[in-house]
């Protein structure tokens, strides 16, 4: 009997690999510049960003399907002119912080995260009236391996359109086709920098 017990432990972390990893916490500071994405005039050049910041605290329930209720994702923008703009939203609050979380054979977990930025507050970063932004979403993508968590390929704002947005000087940045995934700003690590 203790022979069996004693196999089975040893099992564990073979047979529950990718579980174990779920019942910890994770913590990620992501920070850089912004993407070309081939506009005229860039986003970020329009608006004056010149870097970004992202805090990813999370955890992931013991099924490994969904996030922990403290979990938080935290955006900054520091503008040209020094100030700064924040925007967080966390899991089970206010500002409701989405996931799809998948295992991703070879690559590990991957847990990409959709926060819908509220429309008087994306207003102040861009410095447009609230009916001119449309429906900006912040999108973050965080891959585990081996109990590491790095910055995935997803990162960064969306900008799915309404009425007025059309005629707003968002207009070209706006995802086509009603586009989830088509990102109006792509955020670059400073690692990923050449």
């Amino acid at each position: 009997m203790k022979n069996l017990v004693f196999a089975l432990l040893c099992l564990a972390p073979t047979l529950l690999g990718p579980r174990m990893a779920w019942a910890q916490k994770y913590s990620l500071r992501d920070a850089g510049e912004f993407q070309p994405m081939g506009h005229g005039v860039e986003f970020y050049d329009r608006f004056g960003w010149m870097s970004y910041q992202v805090d990813f605290d999370f955890g992931l329930d013991s099924a490994g399907s969904t996030l922990t209720k403290g979990s938080r994702l935290t955006l900054r923008i520091v503008k040209r002119d020094g100030s700064t703009w924040d925007y967080d939203c966390k899991a089970g609050g206010r500002r409701p912080l989405n996931a799809n979380i998948n295992f991703v054979y070879g690559r590990g977990i991957s847990v990409v995260v959709d926060c819908r930025i509220e429309e008087k507050y994306f207003a102040q970063a861009v410095e447009l009236h609230p009916d001119d932004v449309g429906a900006p979403s912040l999108v973050f993508q965080a891959m585990i391996k081996d109990g590491q968590v790095t910055p995935g390929a997803q990162r960064g704002i969306t900008l799915l359109p309404a009425t007025q947005v059309a005629a707003s000087e968002l207009s070209p940045y706006l995802s086509t086709d009603d586009d989830p995934t088509g990102l109006a700003v792509v955020f670059q690590s400073v690692a990923a920098l050449p």
